[in-house]
C-alpha cells in the first residue's frame, strides 16, 4: 500500500521564511528546504512525505504554461509512487494552474491538492499550517480517513473546491478562494466532510500526462464606449489563435453592424473567439435565444459557466494539441473533466445553400455521450433565409424532429414540431424545443430534422445544437 505524499514547493507565500532567522522583522525569502519550513512546526515532520522544490522558486505572478507542464511531468514521472499529491503554490495565479493541470493530467485516479497561505508559515497567525495539514490529508485520503477524491483541487481555510471551478475573490481574507457555479466538493470543520455526489469518480483507463500547451491566447472584457475599430486593430498583424470575450449578463454584447463585423472579421482569420460572461455567477447559452445568435452567427462560440482561469487554460490546452479549428470549438463546449455545467453540442450543415425548395431534411448522428446526459434543450436555426418563392404571404415553416425508429409521439408526449409564421422582413427561423425530445435521442442514433414551408426557399445554413448537463 502506499503510504507516502509527495509534496511539490513551486514557490509563494506559504514557504516564505525571514532571511535573519534571529530576527523577525528581516525580509523574507524563499526557503531553502523542507527542514526549513517545518522547523517551527515539528507536527509536519509526524507525515510521512517527500519533499520537491522547483529551482528557482516561482513567485506566483510568474507563472507560466511551462511551468505548468514541468508539474505535470513531474506528477507523472512520480505517479506510481505516492498515494497522492500536495503543489504549494502562490495563490494570485493558483486558480490557473489547478485549471491547466486539471486538462493535463488524464484520467487521474489520486487527489492533486494545491494550497497556499495569505501569510507566510513563520508568522504566528498564519494561515498555512492548517491549509499545509489539511491538504495532506486529502491527498492521503484512507491514509487518514478521508474519501478519495480523484481530482485536481485546491484547498484553503475550510474548502475544498474543483480546481477548474475555482477563483481567487479576495487578497487578504483567509476565505481566499471561491467556486461561483458549482459547490465546494468538501467542507472541513472537526471533519473532512467529502460529498461523494459532487466528485469526479475514479479513472478506469491509465493515467498519462497530454502536456500541450498554446499561449498564443487573449482575453479581452467588453464595456460600453469600446470602439470595435480599436478590437479589430489588435488582431490585424499577430499570431493570436484563440480570445476569451467576457462579455456582459447572459453573454450579451452589442448588436450593432460594426461591431458584428469585427467579431466576423477576427473569426475569418482563424481565431476562435470564446464568449464567458464578466459576472461572478451566470451562465453563456450561445445560440439558445434569438439576440444571442447573432453571435453565434459571425462565429462565436460559448464558454458555458467557465471560469476565466478554466477558459483561458482550456483555451491553450486545446489549441496545443493541433487540433483542426472546427474540433476546437467542438470540445471548448463540451466539459471535458467537470470544468462546465452544461455541454452544447452544435451540428451545422450548409449542403441545402444551392436547394431552392419547400422541404428539407437533414441527418445527423447522436454523440454516444448524450445517451449518459441529460437534455437540457434543443435549438435548431434556420439561418439567412435569403430567397422565398412568394414575398407578398408570411413565409410558415414546420420542423419536426425524429428519429430513425418510430416512437409514438403522443405517447410519450415529445415536443417534436414546432411552427412559425416568418414575416418578409425576417431572414433567420430559430425554435426551441424541451427537453422531451431526449426520448428520441436516447432511442435513436440518428437524428432527423425535417422542414417543411407554405413556399420554396434557399437558404445558408442549418444549426441544431443540444444544451445537456453530465448525469452523474
Amino acid at each position: 500500500m502506499l503510504d507516502k505524499i509527495m509534496i511539490i514547493n513551486t514557490g509563494g507565500t506559504i514557504g516564505m521564511v525571514h532571511s535573519d532567522e534571529n530576527d523577525p522583522n528581516s525580509p523574507l525569502r524563499p526557503a531553502n528546504d523542507w527542514h526549513e519550513i517545518t522547523k517551527e512546526h515539528p507536527i509536519l515532520n509526524k507525515y510521512s512525505t517527500d519533499y520537491y522544490q522547483f529551482n528557482p522558486l516561482i513567485d506566483s505572478s510568474d507563472m507560466s504554461p511551462e511551468i505548468w507542464k514541468d508539474i505535470a511531468k513531474f506528477i507523472s514521472k512520480n505517479y506510481e509512487k505516492y498515494r497522492g499529491f500536495v503543489v504549494l503554490h502562490g495563490t494570485d495565479t493558483m486558480a490557473f494552474t489547478a485549471s491547466a493541470l486539471s486538462f493535463m493530467l488524464k484520467n487521474l485516479d489520486k487527489p492533486v491538492v494545491l494550497t497556499g497561505s495569505q501569510v507566510p508559515l513563520q508568522f504566528p497567525r498564519s494561515d498555512a499550517l492548517q491549509n499545509l495539514i489539511t491538504a495532506i490529508h486529502i491527498a492521503g485520503n484512507e491514509l487518514y480517513g478521508v474519501k478519495l477524491i480523484p481530482e485536481v483541487c485546491i484547498f484553503f481555510r475550510d474548502t475544498l473546491l474543483r480546481g477548474n471551478r475555482s477563483r481567487k475573490i479576495d487578497a487578504t481574507n483567509y476565505f481566499g478562494f471561491s467556486s461561483p457555479n458549482y459547490p465546494a466538493i468538501a467542507e472541513v470543520g472537526a471533519d473532512i466532510r467529502v460529498i461523494k455526489d459532487r466528485i469526479l469518480p475514479p479513472a478506469k483507463e491509465k493515467f498519462y500526462v497530454d502536456a500541450v500547451i498554446d499561449s498564443e491566447v487573449v482575453v479581452l472584457e467588453l464595456f460600453p464606449g469600446l470602439k470595435p475599430s480599436y478590437l479589430k486593430s489588435i488582431f490585424e498583424n499577430n499570431n493570436i489563435k484563440g480570445v476569451i470575450l467576457k462579455t456582459f449578463g447572459n453573454g450579451n454584447a452589442p448588436t450593432n453592424k460594426e461591431f458584428l463585423d469585427v467579431l466576423e472579421y477576427i473569426s475569418s482569420k482563424g481565431i476562435i473567439i470564446v464568449d464567458i460572461t464578466q459576472c461572478t455567477r451566470g451562465f453563456v447559452k450561445m445560440g439558445l435565444y434569438e439576440a444571442s445568435a447573432k453571435l453565434t452567427d459571425v462565429g462565436v462560440i460559448s464558454g458555458v459557466d467557465l471560469t476565466p482561469e478554466a477558459a483561458v487554460t482550456k483555451l491553450m490546452y486545446l489549441l496545443g494539441k493541433n487540433l483542426p479549428i472546427q474540433e476546437v470549438k467542438r470540445l471548448m463546449q463540451i466539459d471535458m473533466c467537470g470544468e462546465q455545467t452544461i455541454s452544447q453540442y452544435d451540428f451545422i450543415t450548409e449542403e441545402f445553400k444551392e436547394i431552392f425548395s419547400n422541404s428539407f431534411e437533414y441527418e445527423l448522428e447522436i454523440p454516444t455521450t448524450l445517451k449518459k446526459e441529460d437534455l437540457i434543450e434543443a435549438v435548431v436555426r434556420i439561418k439567412n433565409i435569403d430567397k422565398r418563392e412568394n414575398y407578398s404571404d408570411d413565409l410558415n415553416i414546420s420542423i419536426t424532429i425524429e428519429g430513425e425508429n418510430s416512437i409514438s409521439t403522443e405517447q410519450l408526449k415529445i415536443n417534436n414540431v414546432i411552427n412559425k409564421l416568418l414575416p418578409n422582413n425576417k431572414k433567420n427561423f430559430h425554435a426551441i424545443f424541451n427537453h422531451t425530445i431526449k426520448s428520441i435521442i436516447d432511442k435513436n442514433s440518428i437524428l432527423k430534422i425535417k422542414i417543411q414551408s407554405n413556399m420554396k426557399i434557399s437558404m445558408e445554413a442549418i444549426k441544431f445544437s443540444i444544451f445537456s448537463e453530465y448525469l452523474r
